[in-house]
This record gives C-alpha cells, sequence and structure tokens, in this order.
C-alpha cells in the first residue's frame, strides 16, 4: 500500500470517527438542563426572572425537537450538534435567572416584612379610628395593596419605594387622628353646652303677681339674689313697661338657669341702677 493510499484511509478513519462521535444524542446535556431548570424553578426563577427563564425553557424545547427531528433523518450528526449547542445555552441562562431570582427574592423578602409591619400598624390605625378621621388613612392603604401587588410580582425594589411613602404616611396619619379626635371632642363639648343652655333655658316657671310684690323682692324670692331683679324685668318686658311698676295678677315667666355672663349683666344693671329709682329707658 502506497503512503498515499494509507493517508487516504487515515482521513477517512478519522471522518468517521467525527461522525460517529456526532452522531449520539446530547443526553447528558439534557439531563443538565432539566437539572438546571428545576434548580432555577426551585429559586422562584418562574416569577422573578422570567425572560431569562422563559428564554432558557425554549431553548431546551427546541433541543428536543431538534433530537426528535434527527431520529427521523439520516444528518443525525448537525441535528444533534445543533441540540447540543441549544441545550448548553439553555443550562447558562438558567444559571443566570437562578441567579438574578436569588437576588430579587431577597429584595422581595425584605419588601414583605417591611409591608407586613406597616399593615399591622394600619391596623392599629384603623382600630384608632384613622378612616373616620385622617384623610391620609385610605391613600396609605391603597399604597400598600399596590405595594403587595408589585411583591406578588416579584418587583420588590418598586414595592419598597412605595413602602417607603408609606412611612411617612403613617406619621401624618398619627397626626391627623389625634387633631381629629380633639376637634371631634371640642365639637361634642360645644353641642353638648348650646343643648344644656338650651335646655336650662326652657325650664322657667310662672309666678303670678300678688299685691305688694316688686322686682327685688321676687328675685331675692326665686334667685336668692334680690340684684337679678334685671333677669326677670329682660325676659317678661311685653308686660312689664317700667321695672319700678308691676301689678298684682300679671303672670311673669320665671327662667330657673342663666349662663354667668347673663347674671353678671344683670347685677351690673341693678348696681349701676339701683333698684327703686324712677325707669330711665334703659
Amino acid at each position: 500500500m502506497t503512503r498515499f493510499s494509507k493517508m487516504i484511509m487515515f482521513a477517512a478513519l478519522i471522518a468517521a470517527l467525527v461522525v460517529t462521535g456526532c452522531s449520539k444524542p446530547p443526553v447528558q446535556e439534557m439531563d443538565n438542563a432539566k437539572a438546571a431548570m428545576k434548580a432555577a424553578q426551585e429559586s422562584g426563577a418562574e416569577k422573578c426572572a422570567t425572560e431569562e427563564y422563559e428564554r432558557a425553557k425554549a431553548a431546551v424545547a427546541a433541543a428536543e425537537a431538534k433530537m426528535a427531528e434527527a431520529e427521523q433523518s439520516g444528518d443525525k450528526g448537525a441535528l444533534y450538534k445543533e441540540a447540543k449547542d441549544e441545550l448548553l445555552k439553555a443550562i447558562a441562562d438558567f444559571e443566570k435567572a437562578k441567579e438574578i431570582a436569588s437576588e430579587r427574592s431577597k429584595i422581595n423578602d425584605q419588601a414583605q416584612a417591611e409591608l407586613d409591619t406597616l399593615k399591622k400598624q394600619l391596623e392599629v390605625d384603623a382600630n384608632a379610628d384613622g378612616a373616620k378621621y385622617s384623610e391620609t388613612y385610605q391613600a396609605a392603604e391603597a399604597k400598600l395593596a399596590k405595594a403587595q401587588a408589585l411583591i406578588d410580582n416579584c418587583e420588590g425594589g418598586k414595592a419598597l419605594a412605595i413602602l417607603e411613602q408609606v412611612k411617612v404616611d403613617n406619621a401624618a396619619i398619627q397626626r391627623e387622628i389625634i387633631e381629629g379626635k380633639a376637634a371631634a371632642k371640642k365639637a361634642e363639648a360645644e353641642r353638648q353646652a348650646k343643648l344644656r343652655a338650651q335646655m336650662m333655658k326652657a325650664q322657667t316657671e310662672n309666678y303670678k303677681v300678688i299685691k305688694g310684690d316688686n322686682l327685688w323682692n321676687i328675685s331675692k324670692d326665686k334667685y336668692m339674689n334680690p340684684f337679678m331683679w334685671p333677669l326677670i324685668y329682660w325676659s317678661n318686658k311685653e308686660q312689664i313697661k317700667d321695672p319700678d311698676l308691676i301689678f298684682p295678677g300679671q303672670i311673669f315667666k320665671i327662667r330657673k338657669h342663666f349662663e354667668d355672663d347673663e347674671k353678671a349683666k344683670a347685677d351690673n344693671f341693678a348696681k349701676t341702677r339701683g333698684p327703686w329709682s324712677l325707669f330711665d329707658g334703659k
């Protein structure tokens, strides 16, 4: 056999070995890709690294399709090589997806912990009638719901930014609750005071004037203070034209209660005018 013939035979043998080697399906690579897929799934890559995970998953599907096609083709080597290349890309993307998902999951967990804390605080505010007294309460509630939706979508970074706003809102809610309750308490006190005043003003009794009566003595009898007689005069002006002149048979309305400022005004009027001077029209 000539040297040239030996070279041709050697080349043919190498070519045969290459073809034979490439004709084997990339079973090991497929197993590695599926293991990488499982690891990526467990890290939450389906939710937290969707783009990379889906790209890797598509590469596995493409490799499976090429391997199936190779079984029906005479050119198995090229298809198996393409399938192997797809699987190697898939493994790389699954690893990348796992890495991204792990990092995002940490941020997500941090955001969820902060959200749970803020939610408990909002529940405390709710028990303190936060929805009633605070305009900021409902806005904070909506922000928490938005942050939860972002966390559920593995966007913890965006959720954390919103939660920082809620922390500021919490301070405002506390202030608004305190101010709102104080205002409500003041308004209720004023309402009760006004109601009491109206009730006291409505409490009157009738007094029939007898011979020898005068406002001074009637006041002394009814109010234990003769200087309060202007109160009777002012309450019965339609009958009393001159406080020094009242007549038997007249029926006066005697109020039982007066505010302090009314009593002070009556006392001043009585002491300034004098109980028995002629009426001067004041």
